[in-house]
């Protein structure tokens, strides 16, 4: 029972990281201010989820594994409405999102007749 244990939270652990290398390049990799606050607010949240799991798996009485839950709850519901708070902030003060550029004019050209536009029968 304990391998199963410790195995879990290994598991948990691992998808921790994960979640966390993959905000990061969120982070980097996004244009916007909200993109960024979106890819960053996910990856804790997830992130520390997972690792609180993980240390649930490990937890050695009942009473540890409680306070783990009560800590689990209350950072689902405090770390996506801090993130909220930051993004209406932002909103508030004037950001704005970013907005793709136009495509190039040559997509957006129609096809002639009967080459492809499915008139042709």
């Amino acid at each position: 029972m304990d391998t199963i244990r410790t195995i879990a939270a290994l598991v948990a652990f691992a998808a921790a990281w994960v979640f966390g290398a993959v905000g990061m390049v969120g982070l980097y990799r996004f244009p916007d201010p909200y993109a960024k606050m979106h890819a960053s607010s996910l990856c804790g949240t997830t992130a520390v989820f997972s690792i609180m799991v993980g240390a649930l798996a490990l937890a050695p009485s009942w009473d540890v594994a409680a306070r783990l839950v009560v800590i689990i709850v209350f950072f689902l519901v405090s770390s996506p409405t801090g993130g909220h708070i930051v993004a209406r902030f932002a909103w508030n003060s004037g950001i704005d999102p970013w907005k793709a550029p136009a495509p190039p004019r040559r997509w957006l050209r129609r096809p002639a007749p009967g080459h492809g536009d499915g008139a042709d029968g």
